[in-house]
């Protein structure tokens, strides 16, 4: 006890889980953790030659941690990646050091002791040291994106070292042999290097949450299929939310998982078809390999410039992060990632592009997923022919006799069409948000006279979707924008060059002068 209070000062987190924080390196060590048991054990050795009996560990470490969670103060742990104030702090996980870099609006630099206190588990390897002057066009080489989808991709790398914001999910599609793993280990490699970076696919849920709470980035690969409560589970790891279980079934404690991380996995087919899912994935295909390169010397490429590649993808961080508070998005533009869209266009004018060529890739992934929703589900496919087929008019009714009519249009031989009116209802409720991108406003009306009612019309757009634009478009104050103006009423005053030939029609008598003895007076 003695020795282990000298060397290490002891604390708890919110879940009041007990570290130590090894007063020499900084390190980081899990009470409960097979590594400080081994570090307790080594250490103990060094200093007394005598190797301590079993006995006297476990009751060490149990005094140890009564200590630390009733004598320790609160802080927070985190899992490679932090922020404090407006800093963020990415774990290098350097062995017997505790170095970290910071990465601030417009720069970013390596710290040896960061103000934040990182975990690193049995799976975290190391990160590279960070060199200036790399060039992100060198992963190209090695990660198969194509140039529609690269800024989405960067966009996407750098929104895993943001943790207050909500994470997209990225997911890899592509045929047999078009290096969807490659790709996907070497987009890992620049955040969150593990012992196992591509993981099989999780056979249930607590095996999400147990890989989610030992690393930071969570990575699945070669997913054919995910059921519909896996697809809910991977929602809330990208969001942010727990899991909870009973330690042990002679008490009534329970072991807590609170958890948000970003998500990437890999498949042939699209496993993502949950519409709540889909709204938050990025999907990218990526292309057939034209010029196969030998593994080896793949990877070689990679390791002798991943200090270089990393450098950059902090260069380009620091940079998008300075550009970001001038980023303002129409309320029109704004999509359930809105976070993330706002990042993209900081990101691509942090390497020279436009911003608007970030927004059309973000809708390009966008339609797919929306078009795969409407593919995935029967309901969706059949409202649409529906719909089609009576000319586009609304209907109100009971989900019962809506039912009863689009039943005729539903997909044949599918086994996943609902049996009652309440799945159908649901079903609707699921595939709500597709219809709306694809012109349908789907509506729960509420129970009427007993049975629950459904309007189905084409969806009104918003204002500012009919004016053309967003409050970010209008033309800065005392300028023209060269067009009609949005309204009769805001007509330029006499004599600052308005033509009045321009003007939308307007019930406003305007005057002129002809040059005769009586003013003409106009409606337009």
């Amino acid at each position: 006890m003695a020795f282990a209070k000298q060397r290490v000062e002891l604390f708890y987190d919110e879940n009041g889980d007990v570290y130590a924080q090894d007063r020499s390196t900084h390190e980081t060590r899990w009470i409960d953790g097979r590594q400080f048991r081994d570090w307790l054990v080594s250490q103990f050795y060094e200093m007394s030659g005598k190797a301590p009996r079993d006995q006297s560990v476990r009751e060490a470490l149990g005094t140890l941690a009564g200590l630390g969670r009733y004598k320790g103060e609160l802080h927070r742990v985190y899992v490679r990646v932090a922020k404090l104030g407006d800093a963020y702090y990415l774990d290098l996980a350097e062995p017997k050091r505790s170095r970290a870099v910071l990465i601030e609006p417009g720069r970013w630099e390596i710290v040896e002791h960061p103000p934040v206190r990182f975990i690193r588990y049995e799976t975290t390897r190391p990160l590279p040291e960070p060199e200036s002057g790399g060039n992100l066009a060198l992963l190209w080489r090695i990660a198969n994106i194509p140039d529609d989808a690269r800024l989405l991709v960067v966009t996407w790398m750098v929104d895993c070292l943001r943790p207050e914001t909500p994470f997209p999910v990225l997911e890899l599609i592509g045929e047999q042999g078009s290096a969807k793993s490659t790709t996907q280990q070497a987009l890992r490699q620049l955040i969150d290097p593990n012992a196992c970076d591509l993981r099989a696919a999780p056979k249930t849920i607590e095996d999400v949450f147990v890989s989610a709470g030992v690393t930071w980035l969570v990575s699945y690969e070669n997913i054919s299929h995910m059921t519909a409560p896996m697809q809910d589970a991977i929602c809330v790891l990208a969001t942010g939310g727990g899991f909870a279980k009973r330690r042990l079934y002679t008490d009534a404690d329970e072991a807590v998982i609170s958890v948000k991380r970003p998500v990437v996995l890999n498949g042939i087919s699209a496993a993502v078809t949950a519409q709540d899912l889909v709204d938050r994935t990025i999907s990218v295909e990526t292309p057939v390999i034209r010029e196969r390169l030998e593994t080896p010397e793949l990877w070689g490429a990679f390791h002798d410039n991943h200090g270089r590649l990393f450098g950059a993808l902090l260069t380009v961080m620091a940079d998008a992060l300075r550009i970001l508070p001038t980023i303002v998005l129409a309320p029109a533009d704004r999509p359930r990632l809105a976070e993330f869209a706002r990042l993209g266009r900081a990101v691509a004018k942090a390497l020279g592009h436009d911003g608007d060529e970030f927004a059309a890739q973000f809708d390009a992934s966008r339609a797919e997923s929306i078009a795969r929703t409407i593919d995935a589900s029967p309901v969706a496919t059949a409202v649409i022919e529906w719909f089609e087929a009576r000319g586009k008019r609304a209907v109100e009714h009971s989900v019962k006799a809506i039912m009863a009519e689009v039943d005729r249009y539903k997909p044949a031989n599918t086994d996943a069409w609902p049996r009652t009116a309440k799945g159908f209802g649901d079903a609707l409720r699921r595939v709500a948000p597709a219809l709306r991108h694809l012109g349908i406003e789907a509506r729960c009306l509420g129970k009427r006279g007993g049975t629950v009612h459904w309007s189905i019309a084409p969806r009104e757009r918003p204002a500012a979707e009919r004016a053309g634009a967003g409050p970010s478009a209008q033309p800065p104050a005392g300028k023209s924008s060269g067009s009609c103006p949005e309204r009769p009423d805001v007509l330029h005053p006499v004599g600052q060059g308005q033509d009045f030939r321009t003007c939308r029609t307007s019930g406003q008598p305007v005057f002129f002068d002809d040059g005769a003895a009586d003013r003409v007076e106009v409606t337009l």
